[in-house]
Protein backbone atom coordinates (compact mmCIF):
# COMPACT_ATOMS: atom_id res chain seq x y z
CA UNK A 1 0.00 0.00 0.00
CA UNK A 2 1.26 3.58 -0.72
CA UNK A 3 -0.30 7.09 0.55
CA UNK A 4 -0.96 9.73 -1.29
CA UNK A 5 -1.49 13.24 -1.43
CA UNK A 6 -2.90 15.77 -3.72
CA UNK A 7 -0.58 18.20 -4.56
CA UNK A 8 -2.22 21.19 -7.12
CA UNK A 9 0.02 23.78 -8.68
CA UNK A 10 -0.45 26.64 -7.46
CA UNK A 11 -2.65 29.03 -10.37
CA UNK A 12 -0.95 32.01 -10.34
CA UNK A 13 3.03 30.41 -10.61
CA UNK A 14 2.24 27.63 -13.19
CA UNK A 15 0.16 30.56 -15.44
CA UNK A 16 2.50 32.59 -15.24
CA UNK A 17 5.03 29.93 -15.87
CA UNK A 18 3.08 29.33 -19.05
CA UNK A 19 3.31 32.90 -20.52
CA UNK A 20 6.66 32.37 -21.40
CA UNK A 21 6.74 29.28 -23.50
CA UNK A 22 8.40 31.02 -26.25
CA UNK A 23 5.20 31.71 -28.45
CA UNK A 24 5.62 34.58 -31.18
CA UNK A 25 2.33 36.79 -32.01
CA UNK A 26 2.36 34.81 -35.32
CA UNK A 27 2.01 31.49 -33.63
CA UNK A 28 -0.17 32.20 -30.84
CA UNK A 29 -2.97 32.98 -33.78
CA UNK A 30 -2.23 30.17 -35.51
CA UNK A 31 -2.86 27.87 -32.10
CA UNK A 32 -6.20 29.57 -31.99
CA UNK A 33 -6.79 28.82 -35.54
CA UNK A 34 -6.25 25.23 -35.13
CA UNK A 35 -9.06 24.69 -32.65
CA UNK A 36 -11.47 26.29 -35.41
CA UNK A 37 -9.94 23.61 -37.76
CA UNK A 38 -10.77 21.00 -35.46
CA UNK A 39 -14.41 22.26 -35.05
CA UNK A 40 -15.03 22.17 -38.92
CA UNK A 41 -15.27 25.75 -39.58
CA UNK A 42 -15.55 27.20 -43.48
CA UNK A 43 -14.60 30.65 -42.21
CA UNK A 44 -12.26 32.15 -40.25
CA UNK A 45 -12.42 36.17 -39.42
CA UNK A 46 -9.13 37.35 -37.50
CA UNK A 47 -10.33 41.23 -36.75
CA UNK A 48 -7.68 43.98 -34.94
CA UNK A 49 -8.79 47.73 -33.52
CA UNK A 50 -9.25 50.31 -36.63
CA UNK A 51 -8.54 52.91 -33.68
CA UNK A 52 -6.10 54.04 -31.47
CA UNK A 53 -8.75 54.28 -28.84
CA UNK A 54 -9.35 49.97 -28.76
CA UNK A 55 -6.71 47.90 -28.10
CA UNK A 56 -8.33 44.25 -28.91
CA UNK A 57 -8.03 41.33 -31.34
CA UNK A 58 -10.65 38.75 -32.15
CA UNK A 59 -10.44 35.39 -33.67
CA UNK A 60 -14.01 34.40 -34.90
CA UNK A 61 -15.07 30.63 -36.87
CA UNK A 62 -18.00 29.33 -37.68
CA UNK A 63 -17.44 25.97 -36.46
CA UNK A 64 -20.01 23.66 -35.12
CA UNK A 65 -19.20 25.79 -31.44
CA UNK A 66 -20.02 24.27 -27.52
CA UNK A 67 -22.29 24.19 -24.61
CA UNK A 68 -21.32 25.49 -21.85
CA UNK A 69 -19.92 22.64 -20.48
CA UNK A 70 -17.50 21.66 -23.62
CA UNK A 71 -16.86 25.62 -23.21
CA UNK A 72 -15.59 24.88 -19.45
CA UNK A 73 -13.50 22.10 -20.77
CA UNK A 74 -12.04 24.08 -23.47
CA UNK A 75 -10.91 26.06 -20.85
CA UNK A 76 -9.18 23.77 -18.50
CA UNK A 77 -5.31 23.45 -18.43
CA UNK A 78 -4.89 20.17 -20.11
CA UNK A 79 -8.50 19.75 -21.36
CA UNK A 80 -7.23 16.77 -23.55
CA UNK A 81 -4.60 14.41 -23.26
CA UNK A 82 -2.06 13.80 -25.97
CA UNK A 83 -1.99 9.91 -25.75
CA UNK A 84 -5.23 8.94 -26.27
CA UNK A 85 -6.63 8.35 -29.76
CA UNK A 86 -7.59 11.60 -31.47
CA UNK A 87 -9.33 12.26 -35.27
CA UNK A 88 -6.96 11.91 -37.78
CA UNK A 89 -8.08 15.33 -38.57
CA UNK A 90 -7.31 17.15 -35.01
CA UNK A 91 -4.67 19.69 -35.36
CA UNK A 92 -4.43 20.02 -31.23
CA UNK A 93 -2.28 17.60 -29.12
CA UNK A 94 -2.02 18.57 -25.66
CA UNK A 95 -5.07 20.68 -24.54
CA UNK A 96 -2.80 23.67 -23.51
CA UNK A 97 -2.79 25.58 -27.03
CA UNK A 98 -5.78 27.75 -26.77
CA UNK A 99 -4.81 28.90 -22.99
CA UNK A 100 -0.97 29.15 -23.28
CA UNK A 101 -0.94 30.57 -26.80
CA UNK A 102 -3.78 33.38 -25.88
CA UNK A 103 -1.88 34.30 -22.65
CA UNK A 104 1.00 34.62 -24.05
CA UNK A 105 0.27 37.50 -25.77
CA UNK A 106 -2.36 39.37 -23.52
CA UNK A 107 -3.38 39.10 -19.42
CA UNK A 108 -6.77 38.69 -20.81
CA UNK A 109 -8.36 35.85 -22.65
CA UNK A 110 -12.19 35.64 -23.28
CA UNK A 111 -13.65 32.48 -25.19
CA UNK A 112 -17.68 33.06 -26.03
CA UNK A 113 -19.43 30.09 -27.89
CA UNK A 114 -22.78 29.23 -29.80
CA UNK A 115 -24.18 26.26 -30.18
CA UNK A 116 -27.96 25.11 -30.33
CA UNK A 117 -29.06 28.78 -30.04
CA UNK A 118 -27.14 29.29 -26.79
CA UNK A 119 -24.27 31.53 -25.83
CA UNK A 120 -21.47 30.91 -23.46
CA UNK A 121 -18.73 32.81 -22.36
CA UNK A 122 -15.74 32.77 -20.20
CA UNK A 123 -12.72 34.36 -18.69
CA UNK A 124 -9.16 33.95 -17.85
CA UNK A 125 -7.77 37.04 -16.40
CA UNK A 126 -4.47 36.63 -15.27
CA UNK A 127 -4.32 39.50 -13.04
CA UNK A 128 -7.78 38.08 -10.78
CA UNK A 129 -5.45 35.08 -10.77
CA UNK A 130 -2.78 36.83 -9.56
CA UNK A 131 -5.21 38.27 -6.74
CA UNK A 132 -6.93 35.46 -5.57
CA UNK A 133 -4.46 32.84 -6.41
CA UNK A 134 -6.24 30.01 -7.36
CA UNK A 135 -8.10 28.47 -10.97
CA UNK A 136 -11.04 30.88 -11.31
CA UNK A 137 -12.61 30.82 -14.22
CA UNK A 138 -14.82 34.01 -14.63
CA UNK A 139 -18.63 33.22 -16.12
CA UNK A 140 -20.11 36.14 -18.09
CA UNK A 141 -23.33 37.57 -17.69
CA UNK A 142 -25.66 38.19 -20.73
CA UNK A 143 -25.34 41.74 -20.12
CA UNK A 144 -21.50 41.31 -20.20
CA UNK A 145 -21.78 39.35 -23.08
CA UNK A 146 -23.26 42.08 -25.26
CA UNK A 147 -20.38 44.25 -24.68
CA UNK A 148 -17.65 42.18 -25.79
CA UNK A 149 -15.50 42.86 -29.16
CA UNK A 150 -17.29 40.70 -32.36
CA UNK A 151 -20.48 39.42 -30.07
CA UNK A 152 -22.44 40.52 -33.40
CA UNK A 153 -20.78 38.91 -36.11
CA UNK A 154 -21.00 35.68 -33.37
CA UNK A 155 -24.41 36.31 -32.67
CA UNK A 156 -25.36 36.00 -36.33
CA UNK A 157 -24.08 32.68 -37.07
CA UNK A 158 -26.01 29.65 -36.36
CA UNK A 159 -22.97 28.13 -34.33
CA UNK A 160 -19.35 29.41 -33.37
CA UNK A 161 -16.53 31.21 -31.30
CA UNK A 162 -15.00 33.87 -30.74
CA UNK A 163 -11.61 33.93 -29.03
CA UNK A 164 -11.06 37.62 -27.93
CA UNK A 165 -7.33 39.24 -26.41
CA UNK A 166 -7.30 42.05 -23.89
CA UNK A 167 -4.71 43.70 -22.05
CA UNK A 168 -1.41 43.14 -23.89
CA UNK A 169 1.10 43.56 -21.37
CA UNK A 170 3.77 42.17 -23.47
CA UNK A 171 3.58 44.17 -26.02
CA UNK A 172 3.19 46.96 -23.83
CA UNK A 173 6.12 46.85 -22.65
CA UNK A 174 8.12 45.93 -25.52
CA UNK A 175 7.04 48.73 -27.84
CA UNK A 176 6.99 51.29 -25.05
CA UNK A 177 3.49 52.09 -24.89
CA UNK A 178 2.54 51.51 -28.30
CA UNK A 179 0.20 48.81 -28.63
CA UNK A 180 -1.74 49.91 -31.27
CA UNK A 181 1.08 51.04 -33.92
CA UNK A 182 2.39 47.30 -33.16
CA UNK A 183 -1.19 45.65 -33.15
CA UNK A 184 -0.84 46.90 -36.93
CA UNK A 185 2.33 45.91 -37.98
CA UNK A 186 1.34 42.34 -36.66
CA UNK A 187 -1.79 42.44 -38.56
CA UNK A 188 0.47 42.72 -42.02
CA UNK A 189 2.60 39.81 -40.47
CA UNK A 190 -0.51 37.65 -39.95
CA UNK A 191 -1.47 38.01 -43.73
CA UNK A 192 1.37 36.05 -44.72
CA UNK A 193 1.70 33.67 -41.95
CA UNK A 194 -1.57 32.55 -42.16
CA UNK A 195 -1.45 32.53 -46.17
CA UNK A 196 1.68 30.29 -45.73
CA UNK A 197 0.79 27.77 -42.24
CA UNK A 198 -2.71 26.95 -43.79
CA UNK A 199 -2.42 27.27 -47.30
CA UNK A 200 -3.28 23.89 -47.89
CA UNK A 201 -7.19 24.59 -46.28
CA UNK A 202 -7.77 27.45 -48.63
CA UNK A 203 -7.10 25.07 -51.93
CA UNK A 204 -9.42 22.50 -50.53
CA UNK A 205 -12.48 21.89 -52.75
CA UNK A 206 -15.63 22.68 -51.49
CA UNK A 207 -17.17 22.04 -49.21
CA UNK A 208 -14.12 21.36 -46.94
CA UNK A 209 -12.41 25.09 -48.05
CA UNK A 210 -11.67 26.87 -45.52
CA UNK A 211 -11.59 31.20 -46.13
CA UNK A 212 -9.34 33.16 -44.08
CA UNK A 213 -10.33 37.12 -43.59
CA UNK A 214 -8.15 39.46 -41.82
CA UNK A 215 -10.43 42.60 -40.71
CA UNK A 216 -12.72 41.69 -43.71
CA UNK A 217 -9.53 41.38 -45.95
CA UNK A 218 -9.35 37.85 -47.39
CA UNK A 219 -6.20 35.95 -47.06
CA UNK A 220 -4.56 34.63 -50.43
CA UNK A 221 -2.94 31.17 -50.15
CA UNK A 222 0.85 31.12 -50.39
CA UNK A 223 2.78 28.41 -52.93
CA UNK A 224 5.62 27.83 -51.21
CA UNK A 225 6.27 24.93 -54.04
CA UNK A 226 5.44 26.54 -57.25
CA UNK A 227 3.38 23.44 -58.35
CA UNK A 228 1.62 25.14 -61.05
CA UNK A 229 4.59 26.77 -62.94
CA UNK A 230 5.57 24.40 -65.94
CA UNK A 231 9.36 25.03 -64.90
CA UNK A 232 9.00 23.36 -61.45
CA UNK A 233 10.38 20.10 -61.10
CA UNK A 234 8.52 17.86 -59.40
CA UNK A 235 9.75 14.24 -58.01
CA UNK A 236 7.66 11.43 -58.12
CA UNK A 237 6.00 10.95 -54.25
CA UNK A 238 7.09 8.17 -51.94
CA UNK A 239 5.80 6.59 -48.39
CA UNK A 240 8.01 5.95 -45.74
CA UNK A 241 6.93 3.62 -43.32
CA UNK A 242 7.44 4.36 -39.41
CA UNK A 243 5.42 2.36 -35.94
CA UNK A 244 4.30 5.25 -33.91
CA UNK A 245 4.80 4.99 -30.39
CA UNK A 246 2.38 1.97 -29.84
CA UNK A 247 4.05 -0.35 -32.71
CA UNK A 248 1.18 0.60 -35.53
CA UNK A 249 2.86 1.01 -38.52
CA UNK A 250 2.09 4.56 -39.99
CA UNK A 251 2.83 6.29 -43.46
CA UNK A 252 5.13 9.42 -44.33
CA UNK A 253 5.01 10.80 -47.30
CA UNK A 254 7.57 12.46 -49.24
CA UNK A 255 7.53 14.36 -52.32
CA UNK A 256 10.75 16.39 -53.58
CA UNK A 257 10.47 19.62 -55.87
CA UNK A 258 13.09 21.93 -57.36
CA UNK A 259 12.27 25.21 -57.93
CA UNK A 260 12.81 27.51 -61.19
CA UNK A 261 15.61 30.08 -61.29
CA UNK A 262 14.14 33.37 -60.27
CA UNK A 263 14.72 34.79 -63.92
CA UNK A 264 11.94 32.34 -64.93
CA UNK A 265 9.83 33.70 -62.31
CA UNK A 266 7.07 36.37 -62.74
CA UNK A 267 6.16 38.59 -60.43
CA UNK A 268 2.72 36.02 -59.38
CA UNK A 269 5.21 33.27 -58.75
CA UNK A 270 7.70 35.80 -56.46
CA UNK A 271 4.05 36.71 -54.79
CA UNK A 272 3.29 33.23 -54.36
CA UNK A 273 6.12 32.30 -52.47
CA UNK A 274 5.61 35.05 -50.26
CA UNK A 275 8.73 37.24 -52.03
CA UNK A 276 12.13 37.26 -52.72
CA UNK A 277 13.55 36.60 -49.96
CA UNK A 278 12.02 33.75 -49.03
CA UNK A 279 12.96 32.32 -52.66
CA UNK A 280 16.53 32.05 -51.13
CA UNK A 281 16.02 31.58 -47.43
CA UNK A 282 13.05 29.11 -46.73
CA UNK A 283 15.09 26.24 -48.97
CA UNK A 284 14.53 22.30 -47.23
CA UNK A 285 12.19 20.66 -45.46
CA UNK A 286 8.22 22.03 -45.27
CA UNK A 287 6.41 19.51 -42.52
CA UNK A 288 2.95 19.38 -42.77
CA UNK A 289 0.70 17.82 -40.10
CA UNK A 290 -2.58 16.77 -41.47
CA UNK A 291 -2.45 19.94 -43.67
CA UNK A 292 -0.89 22.14 -41.23
CA UNK A 293 2.83 23.39 -42.04
CA UNK A 294 4.22 22.94 -38.54
CA UNK A 295 7.94 23.39 -39.83
CA UNK A 296 9.73 24.97 -43.01
CA UNK A 297 12.76 26.16 -44.71
CA UNK A 298 15.43 23.71 -42.76
CA UNK A 299 17.52 20.47 -43.54
CA UNK A 300 17.37 19.28 -40.18
CA UNK A 301 21.01 19.34 -39.84
CA UNK A 302 21.18 17.60 -42.85
CA UNK A 303 24.33 18.36 -45.67
CA UNK A 304 23.07 21.77 -47.40
CA UNK A 305 24.89 23.04 -50.72
CA UNK A 306 24.76 26.14 -52.75
CA UNK A 307 23.80 24.19 -55.41
CA UNK A 308 20.61 23.09 -53.62
CA UNK A 309 19.15 26.46 -52.81
CA UNK A 310 15.86 26.03 -54.85
CA UNK A 311 15.55 22.26 -53.76
CA UNK A 312 12.28 22.17 -51.22
CA UNK A 313 10.96 18.67 -49.77
CA UNK A 314 7.46 18.51 -49.06
CA UNK A 315 6.51 15.99 -46.24
CA UNK A 316 3.19 14.64 -44.93
CA UNK A 317 2.82 13.23 -41.47
CA UNK A 318 0.12 11.75 -39.20
CA UNK A 319 -0.97 13.47 -35.86
CA UNK A 320 -0.09 9.91 -34.37
CA UNK A 321 3.35 10.21 -35.09
CA UNK A 322 3.66 13.29 -32.74
CA UNK A 323 5.78 12.04 -29.93
CA UNK A 324 7.96 10.41 -32.57
CA UNK A 325 8.54 13.78 -34.18
CA UNK A 326 8.58 15.43 -30.88
CA UNK A 327 6.64 18.13 -32.06
CA UNK A 328 6.25 20.86 -29.52
CA UNK A 329 2.96 22.17 -27.73
CA UNK A 330 3.88 25.39 -29.51
CA UNK A 331 3.83 23.15 -32.68
CA UNK A 332 7.02 25.20 -34.61
CA UNK A 333 9.30 22.45 -33.89
CA UNK A 334 10.23 19.19 -35.09
CA UNK A 335 12.79 16.38 -35.42
CA UNK A 336 13.40 13.52 -37.59
CA UNK A 337 13.06 10.26 -35.94
CA UNK A 338 16.60 8.50 -36.54
CA UNK A 339 14.46 5.49 -38.27
CA UNK A 340 13.69 6.99 -41.44
CA UNK A 341 16.57 9.62 -41.35
CA UNK A 342 18.30 7.93 -44.16
CA UNK A 343 15.00 7.03 -45.71
CA UNK A 344 14.32 10.56 -46.05
CA UNK A 345 18.53 11.62 -47.02
CA UNK A 346 17.99 9.65 -50.44
CA UNK A 347 15.35 11.34 -51.28
CA UNK A 348 16.76 14.86 -50.64
CA UNK A 349 19.89 13.32 -52.49
CA UNK A 350 17.51 12.94 -55.48
CA UNK A 351 16.66 16.45 -55.39
CA UNK A 352 20.02 17.38 -55.12
CA UNK A 353 21.07 15.66 -58.06
CA UNK A 354 18.44 17.72 -60.08
CA UNK A 355 19.53 20.51 -58.96
CA UNK A 356 23.16 20.27 -59.42
CA UNK A 357 22.48 19.59 -63.33
CA UNK A 358 20.09 22.29 -63.24
CA UNK A 359 23.81 24.52 -62.81
CA UNK A 360 26.37 22.65 -64.00
CA UNK A 361 26.50 24.95 -67.22
CA UNK A 362 28.12 27.66 -64.70
CA UNK A 363 31.44 26.20 -65.68
CA UNK A 364 34.16 24.71 -64.40
CA UNK A 365 37.13 24.73 -62.02
CA UNK A 366 40.55 26.16 -63.20
CA UNK A 367 42.72 26.22 -60.21
CA UNK A 368 45.96 26.55 -60.11
CA UNK A 369 46.78 23.80 -58.15
CA UNK A 370 43.69 20.91 -57.96
CA UNK A 371 45.33 18.99 -54.68
CA UNK A 372 45.10 22.54 -52.89
CA UNK A 373 41.58 23.31 -51.41
CA UNK A 374 41.02 27.43 -52.02
CA UNK A 375 39.20 29.59 -50.57
CA UNK A 376 38.39 30.98 -53.88
CA UNK A 377 37.80 28.86 -57.11
CA UNK A 378 38.50 29.87 -60.34
CA UNK A 379 36.23 29.26 -62.83
CA UNK A 380 35.87 28.58 -66.90
CA UNK A 381 33.30 29.94 -68.41
CA UNK A 382 31.92 29.99 -71.81
CA UNK A 383 34.12 31.32 -74.52
CA UNK A 384 37.11 31.08 -72.38
CA UNK A 385 36.62 33.63 -69.94
CA UNK A 386 37.09 33.33 -66.18
CA UNK A 387 35.04 34.55 -62.89
CA UNK A 388 35.69 33.81 -59.30
CA UNK A 389 33.70 32.35 -56.72
CA UNK A 390 34.34 31.06 -53.16
CA UNK A 391 34.53 27.87 -52.51
CA UNK A 392 32.00 26.38 -50.95
CA UNK A 393 33.73 22.69 -49.98
CA UNK A 394 36.50 24.48 -48.57
CA UNK A 395 37.24 22.79 -45.04
CA UNK A 396 36.79 26.11 -43.66
CA UNK A 397 33.61 26.97 -45.17
CA UNK A 398 32.00 23.73 -44.19
CA UNK A 399 33.23 24.15 -40.83
CA UNK A 400 31.65 27.61 -40.41
CA UNK A 401 28.26 26.36 -42.44
CA UNK A 402 27.69 23.02 -39.90
CA UNK A 403 27.95 25.69 -36.92
CA UNK A 404 25.17 27.74 -37.99
CA UNK A 405 21.44 27.25 -38.32
CA UNK A 406 19.49 27.02 -41.64
CA UNK A 407 18.42 30.65 -41.58
CA UNK A 408 20.97 32.00 -40.66
CA UNK A 409 23.16 30.35 -43.20
CA UNK A 410 20.63 31.33 -46.27
CA UNK A 411 21.75 34.92 -45.16
CA UNK A 412 25.19 34.37 -45.25
CA UNK A 413 24.79 32.70 -48.49
CA UNK A 414 23.32 35.86 -49.35
CA UNK A 415 26.08 37.74 -48.40
CA UNK A 416 28.74 35.88 -50.25
CA UNK A 417 26.31 35.77 -53.35
CA UNK A 418 26.80 39.78 -53.52
CA UNK A 419 30.01 39.59 -52.45
CA UNK A 420 31.42 37.53 -55.13
CA UNK A 421 29.00 39.95 -57.63
CA UNK A 422 30.94 43.11 -56.45
CA UNK A 423 34.44 42.13 -56.36
CA UNK A 424 36.21 45.68 -57.72
CA UNK A 425 38.49 44.02 -59.76
CA UNK A 426 39.23 47.12 -61.95
CA UNK A 427 40.54 49.06 -59.22
CA UNK A 428 41.88 46.29 -57.87
CA UNK A 429 44.24 45.90 -61.27
CA UNK A 430 44.76 49.30 -60.95
CA UNK A 431 46.50 49.14 -57.32
CA UNK A 432 48.15 46.02 -58.99
CA UNK A 433 49.84 47.57 -61.54
CA UNK A 434 50.92 50.51 -59.62
CA UNK A 435 52.16 48.11 -57.19
CA UNK A 436 49.74 50.06 -54.52
CA UNK A 437 48.09 46.56 -52.89
CA UNK A 438 49.56 45.37 -49.56
CA UNK A 439 48.58 42.36 -47.32
CA UNK A 440 46.54 43.42 -44.28
CA UNK A 441 48.42 43.64 -41.47
CA UNK A 442 47.40 41.43 -38.73
CA UNK A 443 50.08 40.64 -35.82
CA UNK A 444 48.62 38.11 -34.56
CA UNK A 445 47.54 35.93 -38.16
CA UNK A 446 49.82 33.38 -37.24
CA UNK A 447 48.35 32.74 -33.81
CA UNK A 448 44.56 32.90 -35.74
CA UNK A 449 45.26 30.78 -38.22
CA UNK A 450 46.68 27.85 -35.30
CA UNK A 451 43.85 28.62 -33.03
CA UNK A 452 40.82 28.07 -36.25
CA UNK A 453 42.98 25.36 -36.84
CA UNK A 454 42.60 23.56 -33.20
CA UNK A 455 38.81 24.35 -33.06
CA UNK A 456 38.29 22.51 -36.83
CA UNK A 457 40.59 19.29 -35.84
CA UNK A 458 39.05 19.14 -32.70
CA UNK A 459 35.62 18.64 -34.48
CA UNK A 460 36.54 16.32 -37.11
CA UNK A 461 39.09 14.47 -34.82
CA UNK A 462 35.98 12.61 -33.74
CA UNK A 463 35.46 10.59 -37.05
CA UNK A 464 38.68 10.80 -38.25
CA UNK A 465 42.07 9.83 -37.37
CA UNK A 466 43.76 12.77 -36.07
CA UNK A 467 47.08 12.81 -37.88
CA UNK A 468 45.16 12.51 -41.06
CA UNK A 469 43.18 15.55 -40.14
CA UNK A 470 45.78 17.71 -39.54
CA UNK A 471 47.65 16.70 -42.28
CA UNK A 472 44.47 17.52 -44.70
CA UNK A 473 43.92 20.80 -43.20
CA UNK A 474 47.44 21.77 -44.41
CA UNK A 475 46.01 21.14 -47.79
CA UNK A 476 43.65 23.69 -47.92
CA UNK A 477 43.77 27.84 -47.50
CA UNK A 478 44.27 29.75 -45.25
CA UNK A 479 46.00 26.88 -43.16
CA UNK A 480 48.64 25.84 -46.72
CA UNK A 481 50.52 29.06 -46.04
CA UNK A 482 51.72 28.34 -42.77
CA UNK A 483 53.49 25.19 -43.03
CA UNK A 484 55.48 25.67 -40.11
CA UNK A 485 51.69 25.11 -37.79
CA UNK A 486 51.71 21.78 -39.13
CA UNK A 487 54.57 20.65 -36.16
CA UNK A 488 52.95 23.20 -34.00
CA UNK A 489 49.63 20.92 -34.24
CA UNK A 490 51.20 17.73 -33.75
CA UNK A 491 52.53 19.17 -30.43
CA UNK A 492 48.56 20.51 -29.58
CA UNK A 493 47.17 17.14 -30.10
CA UNK A 494 50.38 14.94 -28.91
CA UNK A 495 51.59 12.98 -31.91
Amino acid sequence: MYKTIQNTPKADCLMGSMRSMGYTFESAIADVIDNSISANCREIHIGFPTSSLESFVTILDDGEGMTNIELVNAMRYGSSASEKERNESDLGRFGLGLKAASLSQCRKLTVVSKKSKKISAYTWDYNFILEKKDWLLIQLTDEQICKLNGIDDLKSLSHGTLVIWKDFDVIEKSSNGQVYATLNEYKEKIIGYIGLIFHRFMKLKNPNKITFYVNNHKVKALDPFLENNLKTTRKKEVTVAINDSKGVERQIKVQPYVLPFQKDLSESDIDKLGGLENLRTKQGYYVYRNNRLIIWGTWFGLPRNELTKNVRIKVDIPNTLDDIWRIDIKKQNASIPKSIQNQLRRKVDEAMEISIRQQTHRGRRNNLKENIDYLWNRIEGRENLYFYEVNRESKLFEFVKNKISDEAFSYVEMLIDELEKNIPIQQMYIDQANNTIIEKESPDREYDILRKAVLMVNLAKEFRDTKEVIDSLFESEPFCHFPMLRDKLYNEFQL
